[in-house]
This record gives C-alpha cells, structure tokens and sequence, in this order.
C-alpha cells in the first residue's frame, strides 16, 4: 500500500529535477483547457461576474458548467473536471435542436456546427494531450530530464484512436454515473488512473484497462480522496493568486505526486 506523505515527498524529489518543464507541461494543459482550469481563469475569463450571472439568468442549464469551473485541486471539481467541458457541449447541442425546432434554422447549425468542432477537439486533442501528460509525469520519475515533447507521444504511436476511444468511455461512463449521485464518486477514483495505464499500454484494450483500473484502485479510493483533499490549502493560495501558484508549484506538485502513486500501484497492484 501507498502512503501519501512518502508519494508526496518522492513526487517533490521527482519535480524539483525537472521542474521547469513540469511547469511548461501543466500550463499546456491549463492553457488549451485540458487540466487545471483555476490556474488559467484568469486568461479564460472565468471569473467575469457579469458572464456568469447572464449564463445563471439565461441559460439555467449551464449552472452545473459554470459551478465546476474551479480547477484540479478542488474534491469536486475534480470530478467534474472529467466530463464538464463534453457534458457542456452535449447541452449546447441540445439547444441547437431546440433551435431548429423552433425554425431558428441558420442559428441552429451555426451553434451544431461549433459544438461539434468542440467536441472534436476535446476527444482527440485534449483527451491524448492528459494521457501524454502523464507518459511525462512516469517518464520523469526514472529520468533525470524528461523532454517536454513526451506528450505528444499518443499522436506519434498507431494506437491513437484507441486512446481516444478509451478516454472517450471513461468520459460517458462518468457522465451517466453522475446520476447515482454517490457512485460518481466511487467511480471517479476507480477511474483515476485510466490515463496513467493508457500511456504505459496504449494498445491495451478497453475492458482490460478498465478491469486492471478497478483492481489497481480496489482498497486506494478513500486514500486518494484524502491525498486530493490534502492539498486544499494549495486551492485556495491558487485562487487568492489569481492561478499563480497554481501555474507555478501545486499543479506540477500534485501531479508528480500523484504519478508516484500510479507507480506504487503499479508495482504492488493496491
């Protein structure tokens, strides 16, 4: 079994060696809209009042989107994050159909034609950029200066399409999990570490990666609730910053930290 200071202080080790390009690599993702969206609200423009209270007014639908806009840190958006920008997109292209409907033609394939561009690229952009995020974060570990380049590697190898595949069912999975209410949680951590065995076994097939996931997470869900919660404080100094430290320390902190716990199952197998 893992312990959460010792992953935590192997994963400082791990970072301080490379940190720079740990800093490049999270910020990516932040930036594109990947990961870690506190550290980058600011840019986005997240944290407009005026856009929020319009979407609330308007558009009620959007209030769960607009809720878990808070970043990897966080307990709950660190479930939400998982599915928020394609369960966003799947209600923005309900309302394309409404708008048809409703012989708002022109509007309604505009706003279709956008949302399916956006989910485009959530699927086979973003999804290979996390799972190459993390070939990264392992290759780290054993190598004193990983290149930040290794994040491509999903789009390099001939098993791209089934990285996205996978991605893609983890994705859906959750989103109809969440209506059990508490078995979004348990599925979340029993899900966690999908992309960390994607980028070491980008051939493996879907229900071996799900299967190898369950059992890998069976006993470690409770801890690593706690080990997310553990870094609260680094949440809220990333807010109070306005992303700052998050950019710079807790998003590389956390993710070399958790990549030590992927390595710790993946050499004990709980």
């Amino acid at each position: 079994m893992w312990d959460r200071k010792e992953v935590k202080k192997e994963g400082k080790k791990h970072l301080i060696k490379n940190y720079w390009a740990f800093v490049v690599v999270c910020f990516l993702l932040a930036f594109l809209g990947c990961e870690y969206n506190t550290s980058t609200a600011v840019i986005h423009n997240y944290d407009n009042k005026q856009t929020v209270t319009e979407n609330v007014l308007h558009s009620p639908e959007h209030l769960t989107t607009i809720k878990i806009l808070g970043g990897e840190e966080n307990i709950i958006t660190n479930i939400a994050e998982s599915f928020s920008n394609f369960h966003s997109f799947i209600l923005k292209l309900i309302g394309s159909f409404k708008e048809m409907f409703n012989n708002q033609y022109h509007e309604a394939l505009i706003l279709a034609f956008i949302v399916i561009i956006q989910i485009l690229y959530v699927l086979l952009i973003c999804n290979p950029l996390i799972v190459g995020s993390r070939r990264f974060f392992i290759d780290n570990h054993y190598n004193d200066k990983t290149k930040i380049g290794k994040i491509l590697t999903p789009f390099k190898n001939k098993y791209f399409l089934n990285t996205c595949k996978i991605m893609f069912l983890q994705t859906i999975y959750l989103i109809l999990w969440i209506f059990t209410i508490i078995g979004i949680f348990i599925k979340y951590y029993e899900y966690r570490m999908i992309p960390y065995i994607l980028a070491d076994n980008p051939d493996m097939k879907s229900k071996e990666v799900f299967a190898l996931t369950k059992k890998m997470m069976k006993g470690s869900k409770i801890k690593l609730f706690i080990f997310d919660l553990s870094y609260s404080g680094w949440f809220i100094l990333t807010l109070l910053t306005f992303g700052l430290v998050g950019i710079l320390y807790s998003n590389p902190y956390k993710s070399a930290a958790t990549a030590e716990i992927y390595l710790k199952l993946k050499e004990t197998g709980n």
